[in-house]
């Protein structure tokens, strides 16, 4: 690093510069300047990091020299020397980048002290500074493919507060916002994917999400993803800034002839045939999930498993009034959160479902029975993996279950979810307590089983298989006392039984119950019984 000493009194960065031992505060080079404009200059010339500059000089004082600094060279710190008389005039500095202050006459020891914190800080900012620099490079290395997984859970209907999204889409540099009208394109390998490894997969999304951004570039930005079926999904974004002048009608019309373009383009350059379908526009993020779910239902009922048929174009009255029950298939899955043991986002989202199916779907059978059995499959599967029989975990609500009586009416399929829920949320809740209780008995045992030697929680955690930090946490909420109080506790009614028992000395029973000081162990039994070990014993 860098130092910068202002001063009009000559002899004042001089001698600073002499007499500091520089080299040992991490600085490698310092600069003397005897005016604030000079300090400029030099500043415009060297890489400088710090500054120690007087407060008062003559044409420009300290202060307005590091209001410039603080301007210019934001990084640069800046520490003030300033008499007795100067104290208050130089605090006003605090808000223009001021580390410090320094009375004169300068203490060479609190200067070096100062410096060396600055230092410090210097680095530490530096150090966040590149890790954040590593942590952008590394997201933009895999921008893609965190944009396509962004992507995927939306098509999938993963919801999210306005806010957040906008966050997302911010970071991730999409060019899309909400409330957005925008079109989909559907693209179809017409060869088996299985019959390339995962390399060649990847390089083929690549080269073909290339040739839509060149194709399509002069009208739409391009947000893609492979979905679940293998499809290669587009959302293609008007710029309607550069095209404000265009209708809706019109930007269907070039979206139309672009997509064909664009399936040519693929089998002209890289000699792989594509089925493309694309369709009407839709409101972002609201409609997209919508558009999405119609174009793969036409996509199977105009293509099927044709593969020589390369272009289809979707019209606004294909449009499908799809039924789906959304909160149920919405991620993240009910099944998912059960095995991850989400007890309230379980409940949230089975209260989510019966809200969808009384507003939307309360005279449809299908729709309950629908919902009934994806429930009643998310139970009997988190069941079974559990190694029990999902009878014997609810009894009559199983019968109930089989012979769909949940399936009547929504508030008979609430009451019977309700039913189940707590049943297995109460299981869980009786497992966790149960294999708590186990490890506080594992950790007790052998606490006891090694009181007179050496004891420590890593130790301890080190047997159980268990990190330290989430042994204490457990130990804690088990048993109302840290574990290290338990081990001490330990130890001193282990001391307390010997004295009452055995005539063996005190610094003897120290070391008996593993405390190599005895002088400590003292202290610490009368901190506890308020009297020393032998006061005890002569009271027994």
């Amino acid at each position: 690093m860098q130092l910068l000493l202002v001063d009009d009194e000559m002899n004042v960065p001089d001698t600073l510069a002499k007499t500091i031992p520089w080299e040992t505060l991490g600085i490698e080079k310092v600069h003397k300047a005897y005016s604030a404009l000079e300090a400029l200059n030099l500043l415009n010339l060297h890489d400088i990091d710090i500054v120690i500059t007087d407060v008062r000089m003559p044409e420009m004082d300290g202060l307005e020299l590091a209001r410039q600094i603080y301007l210019h060279w934001r990084h640069v710190k800046c520490l003030l020397l300033t008499a007795h008389a100067d104290f208050e005039y130089a605090q006003e500095a605090i808000k223009h980048n001021i580390q410090g202050y320094l009375l004169k006459p300068i203490d060479d020891e609190e200067l070096s002290a100062q410096v060396a914190s600055v230092v410090e800080s210097l680095r530490a900012e530096r150090e966040n500074q590149e890790s954040s620099e590593r942590a952008m490079a590394a997201m933009r290395q895999h921008l893609p493919g965190i944009r396509a997984e962004l992507l995927q859970s939306l098509l999938l209907g993963k919801r999210m507060p306005s806010d957040k999204l906008e966050e997302q889409l911010r970071l991730l540099e999409v060019p899309v916002r909400i409330g957005e009208n925008v079109y989909i394109m559907l693209v179809r390998y017409k060869e088996k994917l299985a019959d390339y490894n995962s390399y060649e997969v990847s390089l083929m999304e690549y080269a073909i999400g290339n040739l839509a951004e060149e194709t399509l570039q002069e009208y739409f930005d391009v947000w893609s993803c492979r979905d679940v079926h293998d499809y290669l999904v587009f959302v293609l974004v008007p710029k309607t800034g550069e095209h404000a002048s265009i209708d809706e009608e019109q930007w269907q019309y070039h979206l139309n002839r672009l997509v064909g373009q664009f399936q040519m383009n693929v089998q002209r350059y890289l000699k792989k045939p594509v089925s493309v379908m694309s369709g009407y526009s839709g409101l972002f993020p609201n409609e997209l999930t919508k558009i999405y779910d119609n174009l793969l239902l036409l996509f199977g009922k105009r293509f099927g498993d044709e593969r020589d048929l390369p272009v289809y174009i979707a019209d606004r009255g294909e449009m499908a009034q799809i039924g789906t029950l959304a909160s149920l298939y919405e991620p993240p899955l009910l099944v998912h959160l059960m095995e991850a043991g989400h007890w309230d986002a379980v409940a949230a989202k089975l209260e989510a479902v019966l809200q969808e199916l009384d507003t939307r779907w309360r005279e449809s059978s299908e729709q309950l029975t629908e919902a009934f059995f994806a429930i009643f499959s998310a139970f009997s599967y988190l069941a079974h993996k559990n190694g029990r029989n999902l009878a014997d975990m609810i009894g009559a609500d199983y019968v109930r279950g089989k012979e769909l009586l949940p399936a009547r009416t929504v508030e008979h399929l609430k009451e019977w979810t309700t039913n189940i829920l707590d049943v297995f949320r109460s299981s869980a809740q009786s497992e966790t307590r149960t294999a708590r209780a186990a490890a506080v008995r594992e950790a007790q045992k052998f606490i006891l089983s090694r009181l007179s030697g050496d004891l420590s929680v890593q130790m301890i955690s080190d047997v159980l298989h268990m990190h330290p930090a989430y042994l204490s946490k457990l130990y804690k909420l088990e048993t109302g006392e840290n574990i290290s109080e338990y081990i001490a506790r330990m130890k001193l009614e282990k001391a307390v039984k010997l004295l009452k028992t055995s005539t063996r000395k005190i610094y003897e029973i120290s070391l008996e119950v593993g405390y190599q000081n005895p002088h400590y162990f003292i202290k610490l039994f009368k901190k506890h019984f308020g009297v020393t070990p032998q006061e005890y014993r002569n009271m027994q």
